[in-house]
């Protein structure tokens, strides 16, 4: 039995085909490779990617107290402690913020508001972030100061 024999054009188009198809498979491989890949660290870095969300997120908005360690003005990756002290609750990241706020009270248990200029405790204030994408936070005597603040803030 004789095999036929392709002419240069239908052997071009078959070589064609199987490089289309080829191709393509490598496609889905390497995307199935990425997205695998990435999904790992996403899940991997989720604290971090979680954090930088929220340093843009929360801007211009109340935030949540568990977010940040009062002994040194600043949002931090994880949920703070609660502590009690005079009788107000404070949150801290550490023992040793803990510690550093018993021991300089007076110093670093009041702040002034950011708009109004008004001495607060840290304890009853409202949260809010000072500069879109950083960490560093600011307090507000009420809501209405923390929105006056973004709006002036935001012209």
């Amino acid at each position: 039995m004789k095999k036929k024999r392709l002419s240069k054009r239908q052997l071009w188009e078959k070589q064609k085909n199987e490089d289309k198809n080829f191709n393509k498979t490598m496609l889905i491989s390497f995307g199935l490779v990425f997205l695998f890949a990435s999904l790992i660290l996403l899940l991997v870095y989720w604290c971090d990617v979680r954090y930088t969300y929220r340093k843009f997120a929360l801007y211009g908005k109340s935030m949540p107290r568990h977010l940040v360690c009062m002994s040194h003005d600043g949002m931090i990756h994880h949920e703070s402690s609660k502590i009690v002290f005079k009788n107000k609750t404070y949150f801290v990241c550490s023992h040793s913020c803990h510690n550093h706020i018993e021991r300089y009270y007076k110093e670093h248990a009041f702040t002034t508001d950011a708009y109004s200029g008004d001495t607060i405790s840290k304890a009853d204030a409202i949260i809010g972030l000072k500069v879109k994408g950083e960490p560093v936070i600011v307090y507000f005597k009420n809501k209405r100061t923390l929105n006056k603040y973004y709006e002036a803030k935001n012209k």
